[in-house]
């Protein structure tokens, strides 16, 4: 049974690579590695996942949790459990999972402190409903401190819709604000979430329906440095660019989105590309940034 199962992906993946797009031909994907500038950090913090193999009746799987993006960052040197550097102060982040070839992610903010070192964790509920609410049994992600065991973000379930309180949007005479768009071929790009804090949908969720968020809607941002989480949409896929952004006075902020295929070394991968500019002058304030969807199926 194994050896059949074995042979029918072979032919599969032969026939997906006979009719893939020629790989020479695609723009490549630029992936922005993770750099800190740690110059006059006396003591800065680290975060990492954890990465296991398991063997099942397919051969190995892997079974990962971690970061996922960072400060508006993709690429990092390692893999999840390798620790990443941080500055003391606040991060955005996209902490996730993956669990043979299956995962999620959730954005999330974190308070890092000098010395600190950080660990993404993992925990799986046992609430069956879950199965008819969300279509899925959730999973719980949080981080940990390893040396005391505080925990800096709490425990936050991977089905959004489900996650318990929302953004309060400020009030105030120099309030900014920010709001997303849909292109020409339905790909959506919005803020869902502020400060760790998600966004509240314009339409809940229940039993017939899917929460949903307008893209156009803007979204009111307190001036000053805030940890912002984009999301790109298309379908069922989507993806979390966690960025950093001094929100100026009464700025009115618009997000920006390109999908399509790209190439990432000998990987074909569908690519969102994000960008926001101020909506009154038309500056840019963060440069077009690729953001990873999913690989192009060819096994």
């Amino acid at each position: 049974m194994r050896i059949f199962v074995r042979f029918s992906l072979v032919l599969l993946a032969l026939s997906l690579a006979a009719c893939a797009p020629d790989l020479a031909k695609l723009q490549t994907a630029e992936f922005q590695p993770y750099e800190p500038d740690l110059s006059g950090i006396a003591e800065p913090a680290t975060i990492r996942g954890s990465y296991v193999e398991n063997t099942d009746i397919l051969g190995k799987t892997s079974r990962a949790v971690g970061v996922f993006a960072l400060d508006g960052k993709t690429a990092f040197k390692g893999g999840f459990a390798t620790p990443i550097s941080l500055t003391p102060g606040t991060h955005s982040l996209t902490i996730g999972y993956s669990d043979s070839g299956y995962g999620d992610t959730i954005p999330v903010m974190l308070d890092a402190k000098p010395g600190g070192r950080y660990v993404v964790k993992r925990s799986k509920d046992t609430d069956w409903l879950d199965g008819l609410k969300y279509d899925r049994i959730r999973t719980w992600l949080y981080i940990e401190e390893e040396k005391t065991g505080e925990i800096a973000v709490p425990k936050v379930p991977d089905v959004i819709q489900s996650i318990e309180g929302r953004y309060q949007p400020p009030s105030g005479p120099d309030v900014g604000t920010m709001r997303g768009t849909v292109n020409a071929h339905g790909v959506s790009v919005y803020p869902i979430a502020v400060d760790g804090q998600i966004v509240k949908e314009d339409r809940e969720r229940d039993l017939l329906v899917t929460a949903r968020w307008e893209p156009t809607k803007p979204v009111a941002l307190a001036p000053g440095m805030r940890a912002i989480a984009i999301q790109a949409k298309i379908g069922v896929t989507s993806r979390y660019l966690p960025i950093l952004l001094d929100v100026k006075p009464n700025a009115s902020y618009v997000a920006n989105v390109d999908y399509r295929l790209k190439r990432s070394g000998e990987t074909r991968i569908f690519t969102f590309t994000i960008w926001i500019e101020d909506g009154v002058t038309g500056e840019v304030v963060l440069p077009r940034t690729d953001l990873p969807g999913a690989p192009y199926p060819t096994l």
